[in-house]
């Protein structure tokens, strides 16, 4: 009786390893093609990669300053800005800024408050507005295939300002 009950065993277990044969080679040959038999390709997703590119623009003292991202060449591209800073620096006779504010075009209105104490002969350091990696994420332009701008706060005696970005083009 014991031997019956060991034979049992075993045939139930032959028995589900072809089943679960049968079943991976059935779906197996769901996943290709039609006459292709039971080969598989393994698809791996890949992410698409975007290198940065660093622009910046500066404009002489009294003037306000434009930063252009060029518009892409295909219909189908936007510009996906990954950093945004802003530098200011005044001559010997600067004077206080308050409240001043940038434009854009082709990125949603965005806009931010400049302000600056206005001592004789200084530099504000860069603010940077905001500071992304195209690996995680960057911010996506308003139109496709359009020029991105960002323009300094109107021209500001004795005053020169330098937009700096980072930004790639892609679907």
């Amino acid at each position: 009786m014991k031997n019956i009950k060991k034979y049992v065993a075993y045939g139930i277990l032959v028995l589900a390893i072809a089943l679960g044969s049968l079943l991976v080679s059935t779906y197996n040959n769901a996943q290709n093609a039609p006459g292709t038999g039971s080969v598989t390709t393994t698809v791996q997703a890949t992410t698409p990669w975007y290198a940065a590119i660093p622009i910046s623009s500066t404009a002489a003292v009294n003037n306000q300053t434009t930063l252009t991202i060029p518009a892409p060449a295909v219909g189908n591209v936007y510009n996906y800005v990954c950093s945004l800073s802003l530098e200011a620096g005044q001559d010997g006779t600067g004077t206080a800024i308050s409240n001043a504010v940038t434009t854009s075009t082709n990125f949603n209105s965005w806009a931010a408050k400049f302000s600056n104490a206005g001592t004789a002969s200084t530099d504000t350091g860069v603010f940077n507005y905001f500071n992304f990696s195209p690996a995680g994420g960057c911010v996506k332009s308003a139109a496709a295939a359009t020029a991105t701008t960002f323009v300094s706060p109107s021209a500001t005696t004795h005053t020169a300002f330098t937009w700096y970005a980072t930004y790639y083009q892609a679907p």
